[in-house]
């Protein structure tokens, strides 16, 4: 979109979660509204391992197409 700023929102993901977005099974994720996001913004899925509770590394990014 042309003259609009686009951000990368950066979110931590469960392992689980993130094999299914990566593997195309899953193509959206559902969130609570407790951070601003608009369409054409980047969301920078960073995987998060709950029980570890660190980062792993892996990281997905995907551009926000639709909002509900």
């Amino acid at each position: 979109m042309k003259g609009v700023l686009m951000r990368t929102i950066k979110k931590k993901i469960w392992p689980k979660y993130f094999e299914l977005i990566k593997s195309g099974k899953k193509s959206f994720e559902i969130r609570l509204a407790d951070f601003d996001v608009k369409e054409g913004d980047v969301l920078l899925l960073k995987e998060w391992h709950p029980t570890r509770k660190c980062f792993t590394g892996r990281e997905l990014k995907l551009e926000v197409t639709y909002l509900f």
